[in-house]
Parts: C-alpha cells; structure tokens; sequence
C-alpha cells in the first residue's frame, strides 16, 4: 500500500481539479502580504471560486471551487496584484520558503531576506532552468528562535556557526560554503536535477548522487536544534510585539479574511503573514484585536492544534469520507493530548504525509486506524465506524497517555 502517488502541486497557471471545483494556489511573496492584497484574495475567492481557502504548509493559499474559465479570468488579476510571477514556469519554481519572522525573531539572521531574495532573481533570470515537479522547493533558514530547524525542504540553506550550509533533504552530509557562494551553488544543484532527470531531493538516494559529483567541500551535520513554538496571542518578543492565531484546521473563509485584513489595517501595520504551521500573524498589532478573533484560535492549549486533516469527502476527488464533519466529534476526545492525531480522507495522506502517532484513514467503509505510522501502512484496526472509533481513542490511547 505504501506506494499510492500523491497528487502533484497545483498552482496558479495549473489548477487541480477536486470534488468542489478546481483548486488554485496563490503563494505570497515570502507568506507576507498587505491588507489590501488580503482584500483582493477573499474578493475573487467569493467572486470566482466558493468562498473557501486552505493555508498551506507552505504558507500558501489554496482557493477552492473554481470553474476552470474563472481561473483564467482570475490570473491576469492576481499577478496585477503582486502575488504571482508573470509566467508559469516562474510561479512554478518559486517555492522559497524563510522564517515568517525572519525580521522581528530576537535570533534573526541579518542575510536571510537577502539571500532569498538574491536566489528568486536568480530563477527568474534563469528560464532555462524549470522544475521538474512543482513540489521542488527551498528553505532558507538563519537559525531564528521561533524559525524552521525541523522544516525539509529540497533544498535547505541553513545559517552554520560563520558559514552557511547547503542540506538536501535530510541526508546528514551537507555542503558547507560562503554567502556569495550560495545561489551559484543552488543553480548548479537544479542543472545536474534536470540533466539526471532528479524530481526530488528529499530521497536520500538522489541527494547522494549529487554530492559524489559535488566540489564543495561537506560536512557532517545532524539537526539537533531545538524547536521553539511560536506562543498564539498576543506575543511580544524585546521590543516588537504582534497577533498570532491558528486558523482551524487550516479552513478560513472570504468573510473571516477579509475581516483580518481589517483588523491588520486597523489594530497592526496593514500586512499579515501565513505562516508553515497553518497559522497567521499580524504584526505590530494591539492585543484589543484579540477581542474580536473569536473564530481563531488563541490558546495553546486548544486541543484543534493537535489534529490535522484535509478537506475529505465531497470536496476532494479521493475523499472517502467527510473529515470535515467527523472531526468534531474527535476534539473533545483529544482535548488532553499533546500528539498529533492525523484524520486522512484517503490513503494519500496529503494533509500530513509523515508518520504521526495516530492516523485515521478512511475508506470507504469507514478508517483504518494506524498506530505511529502513515495513512497507507497497515492499520492496527480497519474499517472503523466514527463511534468505534470514540471509544477505541478513549479506552485504549487516551486513558494510557
């Protein structure tokens, strides 16, 4: 079962088609953008599509419940908007993600904007380089306090003592170089993938193959960083402080952002900022805005930071049942829990591709339930109805945890 293929990434100018329509990803420069631009998104989300709108791990926005006319109507829009390169091989390549405070975390690296900004001209200068999947993306990471030490990307710059170092995927030996030396490396590392026909480097088997090639000289690196949370609420870090709230299960509708974005106007300095973990911040916002989020989530303790889950049954295509719905009934039963608890609408386990102490994977006779493992491994139990399910997550994993 472990060899289902998930689906490819759609994008603004690649639309994926799913059980409410066609799905189309915008991806803020840098997961910021202004309130306007907020503005703009929930009007042609409404207007053209079905209101809905998925953050991404990514920090992206996937608007859903478009015809496949009104995304071509909606394309020239969003680039006039700056949130889209102007070409489809561009947009497709430009998967860069930093730290969502990658200028206001007391542990900021100075360089990390600039080298992100210094490889996106890269790529753009570049059109003879294109991506062999849309997933191919790059993380860029300068050891920030509340940042991206357990984030892999394909490709991961990560500030290294004086130097930077260059990881593909997890594999342990990584390439240690200069500043200068960083975009001119990463060019080199996209022509040897498409001159071997590489889509990925997240398989260690294909990184491997590029650093037996690589002049560089490498190291031996293991990530044993510590992850810091970022607290939800209101949030002062020395002498900045902003609004961070999770939005449930990733969901936001038109309505709820465009109520944000005036609050950002109103309450911060008019941007806000999608972060990889699904959540939102709004900088140098005042707590009095807290008041009026009741939609999001706030507190670290809610149990919904603890479950993660895609759209299910009818919005995607696979889906075999409604997640959506039967999450409700499993928050209470996770209220205590500090672990995740991924409800999968199929065996793909888009939502959360990993291994996750619980999974539950629907089928069309109800979920597997997996035990540390991920949505197409054998399941502990199959074919669980949602009350069986309640009392097998009471009886047999709550109570022991």
């Amino acid at each position: 079962m472990n060899n289902i293929r998930r689906g490819w990434c759609p994008s603004l100018f690649k639309p994926m088609e799913t059980g409410d329509g066609f799905l189309c990803r915008i991806k803020p420069f840098f997961g910021s953008v202004t309130s306007d631009q907020a503005q703009f998104v929930a009007e042609i989300s409404e207007q053209y599509g079905n209101g809905y709108i998925n953050l991404s791990q990514k920090g992206n926005l996937q608007l859903r419940g478009f015809t496949r006319e009104n995304i071509d109507l909606v394309i020239p829009q969003v680039i006039k908007a700056q949130l889209s390169s102007d070409t489809a091989n561009m947009e497709e390549k430009r998967n860069i993600m930093i730290s969502p405070l990658w200028d206001i975390d007391p542990l900021r690296h100075v360089e990390v904007y600039d080298i992100a900004q210094e490889l996106q001209i890269a790529l753009q200068n570049h059109p003879d380089i294109h991506p062999l999947t849309g997933k191919f993306s790059f993380l860029i990471s300068g050891g920030e306090q509340y940042g991206l030490q357990k984030i892999y990307n394909d490709v991961n710059i990560r500030a290294y003592k004086d130097q930077w170092i260059v990881q593909l995927g997890k594999f342990e030996q990584v390439i240690l170089c200069e500043k200068q030396q960083l975009v001119p490396l990463i060019l080199e590392i996209m022509q040897f993938c498409i001159h071997h026909q590489i889509k990925r480097l997240l398989e260690s088997q294909n990184a491997e193959q590029y650093l037996k090639e690589c002049v560089y000289p490498t190291i031996y690196y293991k990530n044993v960083e510590d992850q810091h949370l970022l607290p939800l609420g209101f949030v002062e870090l020395s002498t900045i402080s902003f609004v961070h709230i999770g939005v449930p299960f990733g969901l936001i509708n038109a309505g709820q952002l465009s109520d944000l974005a005036n609050f950002a106007e109103q309450y911060g300095n008019g941007t806000m900022r999608f972060t990889p973990w699904r959540s939102i911040i709004l900088p140098d916002c005042e707590q009095e805005a807290l008041e009026k989020l009741g939609d999001f989530i706030t507190d670290d303790h809610d149990p919904r930071l603890h479950i993660t889950l895609c759209p299910g049954k009818p919005s995607c295509i696979q889906g075999q049942q409604a997640t959506m719905q039967d999450v409700f009934d499993l928050i209470p039963i996770w209220k205590n829990q500090k672990q995740i608890l991924h409800l999968s609408g199929c065996a793909k386990g888009c939502a959360s591709p990993g291994i996750n102490p619980v999974t539950l994977s629907a089928t069309a006779d109800g979920y597997n339930l997996i035990l540390n493992g991920k949505a197409d491994q054998k399941p502990s139990y199959r074919n669980l109805k949602l009350t069986e399910i309640l009392n097998l997550l009471q009886t047999e994993f709550c109570n022991s945890h």
